[in-house]
Formats: C-alpha cells, structure tokens, sequence
C-alpha cells in the first residue's frame, strides 16, 4: 500500500504542475496582451486625409536625420490631447508622395507642417520644436478651424 500510496501523491503532483503551467502560460499571455495594447500607435501616412474637414499636423521626415525622431517624440507628446480633432501623418522626404507634399505645402525635409480643416498651411515648423510651440501651433489651427 505504501507504494500505491506514492503513486497516487506522484500523480496528483503531475496534474497540479500542469495546472500551474497553464496558469503561468495564461498569465503570460494576458501580461503580452497588455503591453501590446499599451504601445504607442503609429503614424498613417495617407495624405488623403488631409482637407476632410480636421486640422492634420504632418510630419515630414527623414529616416536619416535624428532631427525627424526629435520632432516625432514632440508628437508623441501632445497626439494623446488631441484625440479625435487633429489627424498626426507623416510622409517621407524621399518618396514621391512626400516630395509632392513639400512642393505643395512650403515643407522641407524635416519639418512639422499644420493644416486647416481645408488643407490651406498654417504654419511649417523646423526643428527644434517644443511641446508647448507644438501645442501653440495646433491651438492656432483648432480656433481657426471653429
């Protein structure tokens, strides 16, 4: 009996290891689930949407300049107070649609340009940028939108 007896403890010991897997393997996934939602979201550079009626801040970048990742962190900073009244884009200086877009607007190469609900530019700005001029900038272009 001794040996049916250390059976069993074996046994109920391997199915609560594998309860414990499961759980540890869930609780990894939800913690994967939770950091994927919590990260920052990207920028869409389809220029279309600008002139649909919101005022659009783009950005102009050079994936060569660090002057480009300087003013995206300044629009990482403010996007999030203006959810749902600006469109942040980006387009890239190196491509036809980008070139076009500096042609079009009075851009350079790196630079922030606001628009109007209309697509008219209201202000193109060089680095460095701040937050708080960022913010001045679209709080400019939201008053004249209304």
């Amino acid at each position: 009996m001794n040996e049916a007896a250390s059976n069993s403890e074996v046994v109920a010991l391997s199915n609560s290891s594998g309860k414990v897997k499961w759980i540890v393997g869930g609780m990894l996934l939800l913690f994967a689930a939770v950091i994927a939602m919590n990260l920052p979201r990207g920028y869409s550079d389809d220029l279309s949407r600008i002139g649909k009626g919101k005022v659009a801040v783009v950005l102009v970048r050079d994936k060569n300049a660090v002057q480009s990742f300087d003013l995206m962190e300044v629009m990482d900073a403010v996007r999030g107070k203006y959810d749902g009244q600006v469109e942040f884009l980006l387009t890239d200086s190196d491509t036809p649609e980008g070139r076009a877009f500096i042609a079009d607007k009075g851009a350079a190469r790196v630079t922030l340009v606001v628009l109007d609900g209309n697509g008219k530019t209201l202000d193109v700005l060089s680095p460095p940028q701040t937050a708080a001029g960022v913010q001045q900038a679209i709080t400019v272009a939201i008053g004249a939108a209304s």
